[in-house]
């Protein structure tokens, strides 16, 4: 029995040790970032705020990308939709064969080719949709470089120290959202002069 109350003793002793151990740690530390801020108050660091998703969205390169998106994949679509309509005018055909008590053969013929064409087409709609993907995520991943090219353009020219994207709230004293959306709208501006003058 005695043994057992040494060792709880000695226990406590040990976790008595470790809370004092922390506490003079936990207060070491809170000197030594008392006595950095204090060395670094002399010094004024400014820090902005941007909103990434607002500018994904409203960037006017997003807008190119997209359109260009649109226009390559148009014809694509184009090509699914008439498929669509061929499947969907054979269906017709069928159900009036169907209920015409016309040839076994040919019903069997006309549903084995509504098969296949449905096939086919499912086929090419999924390799659709994953070129479709890919591309949208390659645009996007252009347009977010950008984009965070721009910030990192803003915050030099206004001389900030730090920019922060995750924010609650700010005041429009620190937000650069709209001066970050100006240039990248000049950029667009400037890059397509340059192509223009290419040409």
């Amino acid at each position: 029995m005695n043994r057992v109350n040494k060792i709880r003793c000695n226990k406590k002793a040990n976790e008595h040790l470790l809370f004092i151990g922390f506490f003079v740690l936990a207060r070491l530390l809170i000197i030594g970032l008392l006595s950095v801020n204090i060395a670094y108050a002399k010094e004024a660091v400014s820090v902005g705020v941007v909103n990434v998703t607002f500018l994904m969205e409203n960037a006017p390169q997003a807008e190119v990308a997209s359109s260009q998106l649109k226009a390559k994949f148009l014809p694509q679509e184009q090509k699914l939709s008439q498929k669509l309509d061929e499947i969907n005018s054979l269906e017709a055909e069928l159900k009036k064969l169907s209920n015409s008590q016309a040839d076994v053969d040919l019903v069997r013929q006309k549903e084995r080719e509504l098969r296949s064409r449905k096939r086919s087409r499912s086929r090419s709609l999924q390799d659709f949709r994953e070129e479709l993907r890919f591309s949208r995520d390659a645009a996007l991943d252009v347009v977010q470089k950008e984009v965070f090219g721009a910030i990192d353009e803003v915050r030099k020219v206004e001389e900030i120290d730090i920019i922060l994207q995750d924010y609650i709230s700010a005041s429009s004293r620190v937000d650069i959202t709209p001066l970050v959306l100006e240039f990248l709208k000049k950029k667009l501006e400037a890059d397509a002069n340059n192509v223009g003058d290419k040409k």
